[in-house]
């Protein structure tokens, strides 16, 4: 795991030295702002009751920042696949190939790099979701901490697949553009997936994040679970593992035939 390490040293330097983390520092709160000004406004369009019915809860605000707080953490890793592609244009890939990096090591380093990029700007956002929810008796945040954990490995999952993508397809950096931009919404990240077209909500029961920020909050906020809370948390557990075997073999079998093939359009 040592080379491992020395690419994460290498990504943190990266990240702090040319000031990629001032983005970093506000991301957390720009991607909750437009969330957290239409529950304010919602009140004045009578938004906040039928949010309070289908929720269980009137902190809107809390609701928004826990969900920004979640989501921040869940795609950094699988957003992992920009680092590849930054490799590729900038003809460093075939020289990391051809260390001793394991492809595993490749992700845990670029993913770990960015996740501790993450702890210092979430620290803010955390604390003000803090003062304005508080915390949840003992087993609650502990099984909070684990739902947490669990998406975690849900998104290497993610990031296995769109790996093995990028290294197949030049353009597999537009399937994360379009899986960052729709899952937020899809996931009920910001809003419940109660308030979901049927058929919407039919395709975000098939992402994990979708269990995993609705358990969080129905253990931290007391909210309503989409499905009792155990069968939502096993169902989180299956995804997860299942996520990361098919993540796995979709790397294996993208990398055997990038290796025989190619890549495309470099």
């Amino acid at each position: 795991m040592r080379p491992a390490w020395n690419l994460f040293l290498y990504s943190w330097k990266i990240l702090f030295r040319y000031g990629f983390y001032r983005w970093s520092l506000v991301f957390p709160v720009a991607i909750a702002l437009p969330a957290v000004l239409l529950g304010f406004w919602g009140k004045d369009l009578g938004l906040a009751t039928e949010f309070l019915n289908r929720t269980g809860t009137a902190n809107y605000l809390g609701y928004a920042l826990l969900g920004a707080l979640y989501w921040n953490f869940v795609e950094v890793i699988w957003s992992i696949a920009f680092s590849l592609e930054r490799a590729m244009r900038q003809g460093v890939l075939e020289s990391l190939l051809c260390t001793r990096i394991s492809r595993l090591g490749l992700i845990l380093g670029w993913s770990g790099a960015r996740l501790a990029g993450e702890i210092l700007p979430s620290a803010f956002v955390l604390a003000v979701f803090l003062a304005l929810s508080g915390v949840p008796p003992w087993p609650r945040w502990a099984l909070a901490i684990l739902v947490w954990l669990v998406s975690l490995a849900a998104s290497y999952g993610f990031a296995f697949l769109l790996f093995g993508l990028t290294l197949r397809f030049r353009d597999a950096d537009s399937i994360v553009q379009i899986l960052g931009n729709s899952a937020p919404l899809l996931g009920g990240v910001f809003f419940s997936v109660a308030f979901l077209p049927q058929p919407l909500r039919a395709l975000s029961l098939a992402f994990p994040f979708t269990y995993g920020v609705d358990a969080l909050r129905a253990l931290w906020l007391g909210t309503k679970s989409f499905f009792p809370l155990p069968h939502e948390l096993g169902l989180l557990g299956l995804l997860a593992v299942g996520y990361l075997a098919l993540g796995w073999w979709a790397l294996l079998r993208f990398e055997r035939l990038a290796r025989h093939h190619g890549l495309e359009g470099f």
